[in-house]
């Protein structure tokens, strides 16, 4: 968010700078808030990861039953497909997204290559969570109440970051930004990622039954 002298000549306030800076805020604010919620939702699943590498056997807090087991899920290759666990790589990147949330949120002059750049990894992430989901689903044959929080605070950061990339001009005047900018006028921009959010559950429900 640029910090610009917020008065236009003659002394008065420019409204249209400071209703732009308080709307920034509140998505900021929401960013902030699902990166917390992420941060939490990995931590968890990190100690469990290391309690069922201790001892196999051991029945976690989210161990419901045979289709809501978090042990089926965290034994899988796919929760470690980069080498490290999943959650650990997810504890990161909520840490690298909550800091630029944060510094959002207190009014930091952010550029605008650092602003597109965090809504590229989010976006980035989210794929990659939404990759994860659909193998839990159709392959592991298993959910982690865990993982849909952590996918759901993630689709919470894509909207938020789309409505702060497009007010500074992060996205530029090229293809995507003119898009972007298209989007967020019209509010598709949050049927997008709302959209995105039922079709997976949509398709994990449909896994799980089959």
């Amino acid at each position: 968010m640029t910090s610009l002298d917020s008065s236009q000549p003659g002394g008065e306030p420019d409204v249209s700078r400071t209703s732009l800076d308080q709307r920034s805020i509140v998505w900021w604010g929401a960013a902030l808030i699902a990166c917390l919620a992420g941060v939490a939702f990995t931590t968890i699943q990190i100690l469990e990861k290391i309690a069922i590498l201790k001892d196999p056997f051991t029945t976690l807090s989210c161990d419901v039953n045979e289709t809501l087991s978090c042990s089926s899920v965290l034994m899988a290759w796919q929760s470690s497909v980069l080498g490290p666990p999943n959650a650990l790589i997810g504890a990161i990147m909520f840490a690298v997204l909550g800091s630029a949330a944060f510094a959002g949120l207190l009014g930091s002059d952010l550029r605008p290559g650092y602003v597109a750049t965090m809504w590229g990894l989010a976006v980035f992430f989210l794929c990659f969570a939404s990759w994860f989901m659909f193998e839990t689903a159709f392959s592991i044959g298993a959910l982690c109440l865990w993982c849909t929080g952590i996918t759901t605070a993630i689709v919470v950061i894509c909207a938020a970051l789309t409505r702060v990339a497009d007010r500074s001009g992060a996205l530029g005047d090229g293809a995507i930004g003119r898009t972007v900018a298209v989007a967020v006028r019209t509010r598709v921009d949050l049927l997008v990622w709302g959209g995105w959010w039922v079709i997976l559950a949509g398709l994990v429900w449909v896994g799980l039954a089959s």
